[in-house]
């Protein structure tokens, strides 16, 4: 979005991007011209490290459920698994992004006179027809017996199925298991009911003071809910609350880097950033190395918060980079591919390595852990050609639909 014009804001300012769940790509561009400490860039244009970080942690999802939660006791196995260990932290990074991106947005648009008509049309047009077309085509599927079993067979509280249609199905745990993965997408759409309010009536100062204080009180709530309620860790992973400390940072992130002056001490302290995204480092692999899980209390108390910040000093580290390995790799041409395909291979892969798995299981009488890494490795492949398929031909085009409004 243009900053130069504060009422209108281009149609292309709002590239929505697939993140794992449905991102409007706040505009976010190349810097390697940009990056002088005398301006802030342009971030109505797109910065390809970004779509790079998308990639990244839709790769991670994929790679939890394809490889990293294999049952085995192999030892020559073990190791390499217990070193993918935090790989569901993918959707972390996408809720760090998701902050940024839509909170950039937002502040971008925060005085245009087609603030919210516009967001909520943009947002419509990106999630809600691939969101309805999945969830409805796997409803339909168990309506009229299609799939073995019913939706309930692994529910502890059922979900009522109109809980698909309002995206609060992560107020239930757990859902129908093949919808499972939606539950990211309903915390983020939850978010985004509330951020354009606050983002549009606070300034800055009362915006940043707002934003910490969520950040802060999240850990807390999580501490409450973890050790007072039945299957707290449960509602620790899914419920909105618990997990907006990811969503704040993201958001603080737009506010600091569209700050001339934050912007110039972001880039002029370049190696401390650097250097606290290797301490969080630290903490992480320390985090491996102990198992954690989404179920382990060190997790559910200040862990999610110290995965949020990781994720946060990295995309920080990337968006003021125009060189080294990290931009490089972040910049890969096939990382940046998947990054664009992230929506909906993260709605679709579920079903796909359940029935890649089914298939492996049964027609070919593999054995447990052969079938459930070949049906996996199956599904995955199947998961890129629908995505593809579906980005170019039935995305897009809802995309040029929905810029077709301006801020």
């Amino acid at each position: 979005m243009s900053a130069a014009s504060p009422h209108k804001v281009s149609s292309s300012a709002e590239r929505t991007v697939p993140s794992t769940h449905m991102v409007e790509r706040s505009a976010v561009g190349a810097l390697s011209a940009q990056l002088s400490p005398c301006a802030v860039p342009d971030w109505s244009k797109r910065i390809p490290a970004l779509d790079g970080l998308r990639g990244l942690a839709i790769l991670m999802v994929l790679m939890r459920h394809t490889i990293f939660s294999l049952q085995t006791n192999s030892r020559l196995l073990l190791p390499i698994l217990a070193a993918g260990q935090l790989t569901w932290s993918g959707v972390d990074l996408f809720f760090v992004l998701s902050g940024f991106l839509i909170g950039g947005i937002l502040l971008d648009a925060k005085l245009s006179p087609r603030y919210f008509k516009t967001f909520y049309i943009r947002r419509a047009c990106r999630i809600f027809p691939l969101y309805f077309s999945v969830t409805g085509l796997v409803l339909f599927m168990y309506l009229f017996h299609l799939l073995p079993g019913t939706p309930g067979d692994h529910q502890r509280v059922p979900a009522p199925w109109a809980a698909y249609l309002t995206l609060t199905q992560n107020w239930w745990w757990s859902g129908i298991p093949l919808l499972g993965a939606t539950w990211s997408l309903c915390v983020e759409e939850q978010f985004y009911l509330i951020i354009p309010f606050v983002i549009r009536n606070l300034t800055r100062r009362q915006l940043v003071v707002a934003l910490v204080s969520v950040v802060a009180a999240a850990p807390l709530l999580r501490v409450l809910v973890f050790y007072h309620y039945p299957h707290g860790y449960a509602l620790c992973y899914v419920l909105t609350p618990c997990r907006a400390d990811a969503l704040c940072l993201g958001v603080l992130s737009a506010v600091l880097v569209r700050d001339p002056a934050s912007w110039r001490l972001l880039l002029k302290q370049r190696i401390w950033l650097r250097g606290m995204l290797v301490v969080l480092l630290l903490g992480v692999i320390h985090m491996t190395r102990q198992g954690y899980t989404p179920w382990t209390s060190p997790m559910n108390t200040i862990g999610y918060s110290w995965m949020a910040l990781f994720y946060t000093f990295g995309l920080l580290t990337a968006v003021s980079s125009s060189g080294g390995i990290m931009h490089d790799t972040l910049c890969h041409r096939r990382l940046m591919g998947l990054g664009t395909l992230a929506y909906c291979a993260y709605l679709i892969h579920v079903p796909l390595l359940h029935a890649g798995r089914r298939m492996f299981g049964v027609a070919f009488k593999s054995s447990a852990s052969a079938s459930w890494l070949a049906g996996g490795m199956l599904g995955i492949v199947a998961t890129l050609i629908i995505a593809s398929v579906s980005w170019e031909f039935f995305e897009k085009p809802l995309l040029r639909m929905g810029h077709r409004y301006e801020y």
